[in-house]
């Protein structure tokens, strides 16, 4: 797994397609290259998500002399089995948490080559739960492409593909509730475009990982 930078531009990733326009936002790293077209780079911030609690096991708590209790709104928390002892309770976990989970983790990677640049893109969305978005920018307008993104979980593997269909030299692609246990590794596995000058623009392979889905 790569090591994840501290700071973070905000990316959103706009295709123009005949069923109408699509959005993807996502979270690059900053110091990035620089976007190609078809996406356009946001303010700089700085994205500050640690570990947060995603649910409890009784059996657990138990054992190690604790409980998990359910407030009256909802919320759950792990409170000592002994009122008496000295052990600390846990944080809360809002009844809201998994409806209203923020991203916790994100990913992002571009290849560019002598014909244009490819890129990938992934954030977590939910508790074992990601949205991933890739596309390319070439030189000029294509007549065709495919796409396939591969993910690669502690399941196994999966495939995401794109429609293939004439552009002005750029496309992305969402692929949005995707579940994926403990971790995700996800790249480019096969991408070409046919230009419209004769050129078969072959993808490079970039590649993002998260972990602790």
């Amino acid at each position: 797994m790569k090591s994840k930078a501290k700071r973070f531009v905000q990316l959103t990733v706009t295709a123009l397609g005949a069923a109408g326009i699509s959005a993807l936002t996502l979270v690059a790293p900053a110091g990035a290259a620089p976007a190609p077209a078809g996406e356009s780079a946001g303010q700089q911030q700085e994205l500050r998500q640690g570990m947060y609690v995603a649910g409890f096991n009784e059996e657990v708590a138990k054992a190690n002399g604790y409980k998990i209790v359910t407030y009256p709104n909802g919320d759950r928390q792990s409170v000592p089995a002994d009122p008496d002892s000295k052990l600390p309770k846990s944080p809360i976990l809002s009844h809201t948490a998994n409806t209203d989970a923020a991203p916790a983790n994100s990913d992002y990677d571009r290849v560019q080559g002598n014909c244009g640049s490819s890129w990938i893109a992934v954030r977590q969305t939910g508790p074992s739960n990601v949205q991933v978005g890739s596309g390319f920018s070439v030189y000029t307008g294509t007549v065709s492409h495919s796409w396939t993104v591969a993910l690669s979980d502690a399941n196994g593997t999966s495939h995401q593909s794109g429609p293939s269909r004439p552009t002005n030299g750029t496309w992305a692609w969402t692929w949005s509730n995707l579940y994926q246990r403990s971790y995700t590794f996800d790249h480019v596995s096969s991408g070409v475009a046919q230009l419209v000058d004769g050129v078969v623009c072959y993808a490079g392979r970039p590649s993002v990982s998260i972990s602790g889905l």
